[in-house]
C-alpha cells in the first residue's frame, strides 16, 4: 500500500509540473491565434493529457511507458509499510527523525488527496441539491413553441440534464424583448445540439480528480469559455448587425440580473468585454492545420511527462524472507514447464503486485501455450479468485509444484502424471495482469526458489527481470 502511496505522490508531482507547461504553451498559442479560445477540442484535449499524466502511472503494468530506469525506494521507508515483511528489508538502524517524517509523507498525501476528492464531490452534490430545489419550484410553460421550465430566481438560463437536457429559464427573462428572448433560447439550444452538457460533466470529473492542480481548474474554465464562444458564433452566424446588438444587450442585461452560477452546473468563464468584442467583429475559425499542430504538441508534452516518470520498487538488500527457504541439498533438475521459457519475474522479488516477495517465478507466454508437468506425481485441480485455474502436483517427499492462472486444465484431481505430460494451457485467470504461467515449488509447506529445480532460467530471462533481481539481491 505504501508503494502505491509513493506512486500517487510522484504522479501528483508530475501532474503539477506538466500543468505550467500546458498553460505556457496554450497561452502563447492563444496570444498568436486568438481563435484558439473557441476550440473546445483543444482545451478538452489538454485536460485529458493532464489526466493521463496523473492516472496512467497509477495503473498496473504501465512501467514500460517510462524510459527512465526503475527507481529503488530507500529501504528505511519499508519500516512504515506493514505489507512488507521486515525479513525482506535491510535493518533501519539509526533512522533519523527527518527520515521518519519522510516515511509518513506518502501516506499523508494519500489521505489529503482522498479528502480533496471528497470535498469536490460534496461541492458538486451541493450544487445539484440547489438545482433540485429550483426544479421543485419551477413551472412548465410554452415559449416560442417549445416547453420550458421557468423559475422565479435570479439565475442564468441553463440546460438541466446530460442525456436529455431541459431548458430552465429565469422569470425575469420576460422583461427582455421577444427578439432577445429568442436569441438567448437559441444560445442554450445550441449548447444542447453541441453536446456541451456532456463535455461539462467530463470536465468537472477531471477537475475533481486533479483538484490539487491549479492548471486543471484553469483548463476547465477555458473549456467552458470555449463552449460559450462557440455557441455565440453559431447563433450569430449570418445574422445582421442589429440582431448582434440585441444579442449583446441581452447578455449584458442578464449578467446584471443573475447571481453566481451553480457550481459545476452552468457554463461560464472569461470576460464579458472580450465576448462582446468578438460578437462585434465576428469570430475567426482556427485553421485545421494549426488545430492538428496544437493537439500534437499537447500529446508530446503528455508523452514526455509520462516517459520521464520512473517506476518505483522496493530496494531490498537481504535474502528472501524466512518462509522462502532453499532446499538443504540441490534436487535433480526438472523438466521445464514450458517448451519456450521466458522468465518475467524471479522468486522473492518485491514488486507492486507482490509486496511480500514473489512466491514463485512468472513465465511469459501467449494464451493457449501448452503447460507440462515438471516431474512425476499426483495432480490435484483447483480454482480460486487469486490463482485462477491451477494444478498442484505432489511429487512425494513433501515436494509439490504449482501451475497457476491456467486458461484450460486437461486432467482431473487424483490423476497420476509423468514429467513432460501436458496438464493445461497458459491463461490469465485469477489475479493476473496478462497471460502467463505462475510456477512455484514448495517442500514441507515452505516455498523454494524454482531456480534450484529448473535449468537455464537466467539465460531465458528478460532484461527487466534480471535487473530487478540484481537491484534487490545483488545477483
Amino acid at each position: 500500500m505504501l508503494l502505491f502511496s509513493l506512486t500517487l505522490l510522484q504522479a501528483s508531482a508530475a501532474c503539477l509540473v506538466t500543468g505550467p507547461l500546458l498553460w505556457a504553451m496554450l497561452r502563447l498559442a492563444q496570444r498568436r491565434w486568438p481563435a484558439l479560445a473557441a476550440q473546445r477540442s483543444v482545451w478538452l484535449g489538454a485536460q485529458l493529457v493532464l489526466a493521463a499524466v496523473f492516472v496512467l502511472p497509477l495503473l498496473p503494468d504501465t512501467r514500460q511507458l517510462s524510459v527512465v530506469p526503475e527507481l529503488s525506494v530507500p529501504v528505511y521507508l519499508a519500516s512504515a509499510a506493514p505489507d512488507v515483511p521486515m525479513a525482506m528489508v535491510a535493518p533501519a538502524t539509526g533512522l533519523s527523525s527527518a527520515a521518519s517524517w519522510l516515511a509518513l509523507l506518502p501516506s499523508a498525501w494519500g489521505l489529503i488527496y482522498l479528502l480533496g476528492v471528497a470535498c469536490a464531490a460534496w461541492r458538486w452534490q451541493r450544487g445539484h441539491a440547489m438545482l433540485r430545489t429550483l426544479l421543485q419550484l419551477a413551472r412548465r410553460r410554452r415559449l416560442h413553441g417549445m416547453e420550458v421550465l421557468e423559475v422565479d430566481a435570479p439565475i442564468s438560463p441553463m440546460l438541466v440534464g446530460v442525456w436529455r437536457p431541459r431548458l430552465l429559464l429565469p422569470a425575469h427573462l420576460a422583461q427582455f424583448t421577444p427578439e432577445q428572448r429568442q436569441l438567448v433560447i437559441a444560445h442554450e439550444l445550441t449548447h444542447a445540439r453541441r453536446r456541451d452538457p456532456l463535455l461539462l460533466l467530463l470536465a468537472n470529473l477531471l477537475q475533481a480528480l486533479m483538484w490539487f492542480n491549479p492548471a486543471a481548474r484553469w483548463l476547465a474554465g477555458q473549456l467552458a469559455w470555449a463552449q460559450e464562444l462557440g455557441c455565440d458564433r453559431q447563433v450569430l452566424a449570418g445574422r445582421p448587425a442589429r440582431q448582434r446588438q440585441q444579442y449583446a444587450a441581452a447578455l449584458v442585461r442578464q449578467l446584471g440580473l443573475q447571481l453566481q452560477p451553480l457550481p459545476g452546473l452552468a457554463f461560464g468563464g472569461g470576460s464579458m468585454a472580450e465576448r462582446l468584442l468578438r460578437m462585434r467583429g465576428g469570430q475567426d475559425r482556427l485553421p485545421p492545420a494549426l488545430r492538428v499542430l496544437t493537439v500534437l504538441l499537447l500529446c508530446a508534452i503528455g508523452a514526455a511527462s509520462l516517459a520521464l516518470q520512473p517506476a518505483l520498487a522496493w530496494a531490498v538488500a537481504a535474502t528472501p524472507a524466512a518462509k522462502h527457504t532453499a532446499p538443504a541439498t540441490a534436487p535433480a533438475i526438472w523438466r521445464n514447464p514450458l517448451d519456450s521459457m521466458r522468465v518475467t519475474g524471479f522468486f522473492g522479488v518485491v514488486r507492486q503486485m507482490t509486496p511480500q516477495g514473489h512466491s514463485g517465478i512468472d513465465l511469459g507466454a501467449r494464451r493457449g501455450t501448452p503447460v507440462h508437468a515438471a516431474a512425476d506425481g499426483i495432480a490435484s485441480v483447483s480454482e480460486d479468485a487469486r490463482l485462477g485455474k491451477a494444478v498442484r502436483i505432489d511429487h512425494g517427499a513433501g515436494v509439490e509444484s504449482l501451475y497457476a492462472h491456467l486458461d484450460r486444465v486437461t486432467l482431473t484431481t487424483g490423476m497420476a502424471v509423468t514429467a513432460g505430460q501436458a496438464i493445461g494451457t497458459v491463461g490469465a485467470t485469477g489475479l493476473a495482469t496478462g497471460p502467463h504461467l505462475h510456477f512455484q515449488v514448495s517442500r514441507d509447506g515452505r516455498l523454494q526458489d524454482p531456480q534450484q529445480w529448473l535449468a537455464d532460467l537466467d539465460a531465458n530471462a528478460t532484461t527487466r527481470a534480471l535487473r530487478l533481481r540484481k537491484e534487490q539481491f545483488g545477483r
